[in-house]
């Protein structure tokens, strides 16, 4: 007698907690249709009420995509062709300075491999002109492996018609 005193509230207790499905059962064998989905946000509004851009709307639309100038840079460097890299600053790094100088002096490459992120707007203008792109970018020499974690800032160029590199920031990780 003494566990039907404490089991019956316990089943009172279990059957009130119940979850009441969101959409009764379909009779007949009729097929239910799923419920509508819940409204997406199109877009964020800034502090004024105007939409927000988006975020590579500072330079053409044409333009070549943030991770894909990083990834050309890092090809002219892999080429040892220094011009052209250079090319890819706002400002040309000068010779053992870069913010990237790890990647500038290796030699006898092998294999090399970037991995960019995403984006990110580093400041807050609208459009966005500085965007930072996240890397992870894989080194193999004759002699080791090496792996870099780090970001590229890029800025438009003074026509707005391509992204430029600002700065650099890459780190090695250690295995």
């Amino acid at each position: 007698m003494r566990v039907a005193c404490w089991l019956f509230p316990m089943l009172m207790l279990l059957v009130g907690c119940q979850r009441v499905p969101d959409v009764p059962p379909a009779a007949d064998g009729a097929v239910a249709e799923p419920p509508a989905a819940a409204p997406t946000r199109v877009a964020e509004s800034t502090r004024d009420g105007a939409d927000a851009l988006p975020l590579l709307a500072a330079v053409a639309a044409d333009a070549q995509d943030p991770g894909a100038v990083v990834r050309t840079y890092a090809v002219h460097l892999l080429r040892r062709e220094f011009d052209k890299a250079d090319a890819s600053w706002m400002v040309a790094p000068p010779p053992g300075r870069a913010d990237d100088a790890a990647l500038r002096g290796l030699r006898e490459v092998r294999d090399l491999k970037i991995n960019t992120d995403a984006p990110v707007p580093r400041d807050r203008q609208q459009p966005t002109h500085l965007i930072e792109v996240p890397v992870r970018i894989r080194v193999t020499t004759a002699t080791t492996t090496v792996r870099y974690n780090g970001w590229y800032r890029l800025v438009p160029d003074p026509q707005r018609s391509a992204w430029l590199i600002q700065s650099a920031n890459l780190q090695p990780v250690l295995d």
